[in-house]
Formats: structure tokens, C-alpha cells, sequence
């Protein structure tokens, strides 16, 4: 949570995107644009993933989901 500077009181948001990352899930959907879909963020977890050879999820809103 400390590398993608998520704040102490979201925990589930970082729980979400190790559980997405671990399990190899394609996309991980949310309209949290504060501290998952987030360009800053996702630049940090596939940093962070790249070395542990861990799967990145692409993450999006539902909008742009429906754009793919």
C-alpha cells in the first residue's frame, strides 16, 4: 500500500487490486478513480508487479469496458 501511496483507511481498495493481480483476472472494473483507476497508481502496480512477475490487470470504469 506504502509503493501505491493508498491511504491506510483503503485497504479494500488495495486488497482488490492484489486479489485481481494474483488470481490473473483480465480487468478490474470499478468506478474508484481515486485509488485504483488511476493513472498514477497503475503506472506504480505494474512497476511494482513487473518485479515480482506478477499479472497486471487492465483497470477501467465500466465505461471503458464497454469501450474494448
Amino acid at each position: 500500500m506504502e509503493q501505491l501511496e493508498i491511504p491506510e483507511k483503503s485497504t479494500r481498495d488495495a486488497i482488490h487490486i492484489a486479489v485481481a493481480s494474483v488470481h490473473n483476472i483480465d480487468y478490474l472494473v470499478t468506478w474508484n478513480c481515486a485509488h485504483i483507476a488511476n493513472a498514477e497508481v497503475v503506472k506504480k502496480l505494474m512497476k511494482i508487479n513487473n518485479s515480482f512477475r506478477v499479472h497486471t490487470p487492465i483497470i477501467c470504469t465500466p465505461e471503458e469496458l464497454m469501450e474494448v
